[in-house]
């Protein structure tokens, strides 16, 4: 009687995981798994939590609205929008481009805290219309501007001076926003609402 011989397809060979690779899986899946389950236990424990509804109502109404002339305080600064005045330009180094004019915003800026601190007008205000619209200051407008608002203000010290923008002869109705701390976004901002008549 002849011996019977299984032959396999040649050139096909079933691959396995090393035992290493095996070892890692095994101890990789369930922890992961773990970790899901734990980051949505500790959301779901926070988002319930009456300390962070807490601070999220906060976070809304942080922003709050003054008028030109008021006084208002945001951490150890103290804020005041004094004018407001345009130009169109003829009387500048560089005019506006057409169609719009130079928005100046005279304020002063009170520094009640024990140290010294730094301003600076590019991000520490931000212009809006009151459609959303950004705007941007200008080359023209922060050469233009008088004393400007840049600079570190000495502790009990106060300055005064501008802040420059390039703006839509159309738009009348401008907020500008006050941020204090630009690198922190749950930081308290406030908004002076005012209209420019032209």
């Amino acid at each position: 009687m002849g011996k019977l011989v299984v032959v396999g397809k040649a050139g096909k060979q079933r691959r396995y995981c090393s035992q290493a690779q095996y070892c890692l899986l095994v101890l990789l899946v369930p922890m992961v798994i773990f970790l899901l389950g734990a980051g949505a236990l500790t959301t779901q424990a926070h988002t319930n939590s009456s300390r962070f509804l807490t601070s999220q109502a906060s976070l809304l109404t942080l922003q709050e609205e003054y008028m030109i002339g008021e006084t208002f305080k945001i951490g150890n600064l103290q804020y005041r929008i004094n004018s407001i005045r345009t130009s169109d330009g003829s009387s500048e180094v560089k005019s506006p481009s057409s169609g719009n004019v130079f928005l100046f915003i005279n304020l002063t800026i009170e520094n009640q805290s024990p140290s010294d601190v730094e301003v600076r007008s590019t991000i520490g205000f931000k212009l809006k219309d009151l459609n959303g619209n950004s705007h941007e200051s200008s080359l023209g407008a922060f050469l233009a501007a008088k004393s400007r608002i840049d600079g570190t203000i000495r502790s009990k010290e106060a300055i005064t001076g501008e802040l420059g923008y390039e703006v839509s002869e159309k738009a009348k109705m401008f907020n500008l926003i006050v941020v204090p701390d630009p690198f922190n976004s749950k930081a308290k901002n406030a908004s002076v609402r005012f209209s420019i008549d032209r």
